[in-house]
């Protein structure tokens, strides 16, 4: 470094102060009376420079010093040997130089003491006194011949030695100063002295290593700008990368949390301030002088961390669309939960059907028509078809998969005949038994009993038969009378009765067929039936039937029987007088046994054409058909698969999403949800209710469906005239500005082609983010940390004030 000062005159020297001042002092301030000759005639009395001390206060401390040789000049810009000389001269003397609370107020004083005439002309500042030479143990000064290394007589000019550094030196010197928000310089003193401490060591102390080092810092500066400059904006960006790295920014947590562009840039203005705060912190001497550089650099990192961020948040947004597409997610859509629930069934979804974003659905929709998501399209159609055939397997849980819906009912008719006939046969059987058997006979006084066992049965539930308001229930007792009194008496030839148990049977099918339980009667004729039933187990339970209990389960197996029988063979719209819920039911399982039908009719016949709208009695023939043949039973198992395929395909090609939505949510949540409960499981209802949401997804949103598609058709068309125009504009602004026609020429064909390139990465790049990433990722908000990083340099600097040299003397005359 150099700085201009007075040149003494020929034969007088300018000396350096030595680094390391210890014991009494060298050098003083000139007194009065005392002069440097300049070696333009003038001379001096007083060259003050001001700087900042360690607590934040200002002093103007001499450069121009007495000293055992004579006057000795030091560097203005030499700020360690200048303070280093003043604090030394401090402390030998119990004095300091005046303190000032604002660089403004010491520069007034030094301006006012040198109109004044510097040490000549006015007393020394308070608290000190003027010392003769010898008072410091030294005589009156001899100027002697020049010999200071580094200075020049004709210019006046001394060059300090200072460290040579390399480029990388100074970068890695800029870097770390930056990425430790200036306190690089303190803790490499502080690791210095305490490596020094160990065995070996130089023993140098924190102050000497500190003073070292920063001029190290001050020379690479000087001698490398550039790579100085490179490495704080490297050190800037690093510590701007590392805080949103490790989630200690607050721009980069909202940009990742995707907050809007307001938080963000408030976010980015907390965190310049902070990092320009910390700086001028770490920059500054003393805690008032670290607080002022604070304060001074704070307002400042605002602008540049707010600024950055809003500019990282503009650039990204104007990339992500050109590049990447929309990135917006409707409202109440979960893009991460819809590509998680397609990948259960193995589907991908694109990035417009994961987020239901409109403005990403239009681009997607003119990716289409230009032929760059066919690929995927395919590829999800493929799976589409592939998921419903899995779903299919998993509802047959085992058992058969069915190739089509009409296929399900092939055996459908075969095996209800041959439920029919069993049951006709499994009656037959146990009938024979039990009431057909000769040899089961119940005791004569049992049977005889029968009219006294009914009415305490009708007394005990408190019925009374009023014949002239129940005459069915009346006529009813009477024929039960009538019917026991024609069984023979003991008496004469007869010594013993007993009666076959199906004479008792055709009383009680007598009963049902001739008095049905309706209108007013009905509760005494309901009563009378079932006494009947319970006088049969009474007989069995007492052992008044020649039989065993098995015969009693023969007989009402026979009935169960016969009635199952009869409702598949025959059935009746009334059963026991009462409406019979399920004659229309049973009615169809009739048909389909005795009529000739085809498999799709049976489909048709029984639930209609549409799967999400079945016909109104299906829930009961589903309820018919299920207890008919066994909810275990292939055909059933048949039948579930059947409305899974008419759901899903239109014969062997999958129906679109839409119509598969429509479909099920008809059949889960609309008219067919009845049948639905009886065809499928809780369980496979949610399987069912996950798919239809899915299909949902692939289905466009109502808002993005372009029935038309004119605009994407067009859009091909019109890029490339707008291509050629940009070519064209090119050529002719170059031959605007001088070119001439091959010039031109070639100018508009490279921005053509340019442009083209462009277009053709932006249109494979938003093909690849629209399937490949279906899941929008908030912005890392590394470019924000990026910008406020690289514009630390910008920042430094405030809080370091060039002190001002004043020279106090007589000019040439």
């Amino acid at each position: 470094m150099t700085s201009k000062i007075p040149a003494p005159p020929p034969g007088f020297v300018i000396e350096e102060a030595p680094r390391d001042l210890q014991g009494p002092p060298m050098y003083r301030p000139f007194k009065s009376g005392e002069t440097r000759p300049n070696a333009d005639g003038s001379y001096s009395t007083e060259v003050s420079t001001t700087w900042q001390q360690p607590d934040g206060q200002w002093t103007n401390i001499p450069s121009l010093w007495m000293g055992p040789n004579g006057p000795t000049q030091f560097n203005p810009d030499d700020e360690d040997a200048i303070t280093a000389t003043a604090r030394n001269y401090e402390q030998a003397r119990g004095q300091t130089f005046p303190r000032f609370d604002s660089v403004q107020d010491a520069e007034t004083s030094a301006r006012s003491r040198s109109e004044q005439g510097g040490a000549g002309m006015i007393p020394p500042p308070p608290g000190f006194e003027l010392l003769e030479m010898n008072d410091l143990g030294h005589g009156v000064p001899q100027f002697a011949p020049p010999g200071v290394e580094g200075y020049d007589p004709a210019t006046g000019l001394v060059t300090k030695p200072a460290p040579s550094l390399s480029t990388a030196q100074a970068f890695a010197n800029g870097a770390a100063d930056v990425g430790t928000f200036g306190f690089g310089d303190e803790i490499a003193a502080g690791i210095g002295t305490l490596a020094d401490m160990l065995p070996g060591g130089h023993g140098e102390g924190y102050a000497s290593i500190l003073d070292d080092i920063r001029s190290r810092q001050k020379a690479g500066a000087e001698q490398h700008p550039i790579a100085n400059v490179a490495g704080m904006v490297t050190g800037g960006v690093g510590s701007g990368f590392g805080l949103a790295r490790g989630g200690l920014s607050l721009a980069a947590r909202a940009a990742q949390g995707g907050k809007g562009w307001f938080a963000r840039m408030l976010g980015g203005a907390a965190d310049g301030g902070i990092a320009a705060g910390a700086y001028g912190a770490g920059s500054g001497e003393g805690t008032a002088g670290r607080l002022r550089n604070a304060a001074d650099n704070v307002p400042l990192g605002l602008a540049f961390g707010a600024g950055g961020e809003a500019v990282a948040t503009g650039l990204g947004a104007v990339a992500r669309r050109i590049f990447s597409g929309a990135d917006n997610v409707a409202p109440g859509a979960n893009p991460a939960a819809n590509v998680s629930l397609a990948q259960e069934f193995g589907i991908p979804l694109s990035r417009a059907q994961a987020t239901r974003s409109v403005p990403q659905a239009n681009i997607e929709n003119q990716l289409r028509s230009q032929g760059a998501m066919s690929a995927f399209d395919q590829a999800q159609k493929e799976a589409v078809g592939q998921s419903i055939s899995d779903v299919q397997s998993r509802l047959a849980s085992g058992a058969p998969v069915i190739p089509g819906p009409a296929s399900a009912y092939e055996g459908v008719p075969s095996a209800l005949r041959g439920k029919r006939d069993a049951l006709k046969s499994a009656s037959q059987e146990a009938y024979e038994a039990s009431v057909n058997n000769p040899d089961v006979l119940v005791s004569g006084d049992a049977v005889r009993s029968i009219p006294d066992f009914i009415r305490g049965k009708l007394s005990a539930d408190d019925i009374l038969i009023d014949p002239m308001y129940h005459q069915g229930a009346a006529r009813a007792m009477s024929f039960v009378d009538d019917y026991i009194g024609r069984m023979p008496a003991v008496g004469g030839d007869v010594k013993g009765v007993q009666a076959q148990l199906r004479w008792i049977e055709n009383l009680r099918a007598g009963l049902r067929k001739n008095f049905p339980p309706i209108g007013q009667d009905a509760p005494a004729l309901k009563a009378i039936s079932g006494a009947i039933d319970d006088w049969t187990d009474d007989v069995f339970d007492k052992g008044l039937v020649s039989a065993s209990d098995d015969v009693l389960s023969e007989l009402k197996t026979a009935r169960s029987k016969w009635s199952e029988y009869m409702s598949m063979a025959d059935p009746k719209p009334r059963k026991g007088g009462r409406l019979n819920p399920q004659y229309e039911a049973q009615a169809k399982v009739r048909n389909i046994m005795d009529k000739d039908f085809s498999p799709e009719e049976i489909g048709q016949y029984l639930w209609g054409s549409s799967v999400a709208s079945p016909k109104n009695a299906s829930f009961m023939t589903a309820q018919e058909l299920r207890r008919t043949l066994g909810p275990d039973s292939p055909e059933w198992n048949g039948i579930r698969q059947s409305f899974w395929l008419r759901a899903t395909r239109a014969g062997d090609e999958a129906l679109n999403p839409t119509q598969i939505t429509k479909n099920l949510d008809g059949l889960l949540n609309g008219n067919g949800k009845g049948v639905a409960m009886i065809l499928f499981s809780p369980a496979e209802r949610d399987l069912m209710w996950k798919y239809a949401s899915v299909m949902r997804h692939l289905s466009p949103a109502r808002e993005g469906i372009n029935g038309s598609n004119t605009a994407n058709r067009l859009m091909p068309a019109l890029q490339k005239y707008g291509t050629a125009i940009v070519g064209a504009l090119a050529g002719g602004g170059g031959m605007w500005s001088g070119l001439g026609p091959l010039e031109a020429l070639g100018v508009g064909a490279v921005s053509t082609g340019l442009l083209r390139g462009v277009n053709s990465v932006a249109q494979a790049s938003r093909a690849s983010t629209a399937t490949r990433l279906p899941v929008p990722v908030n912005p890392s908000g590394l470019g924000g940390a990026t910008l406020r990083g690289g514009s630390v340099p910008l920042v430094l600097g405030q809080e370091k004030r060039q002190p001002l040299q004043i020279t106090v003397g007589r000019p040439q005359r």
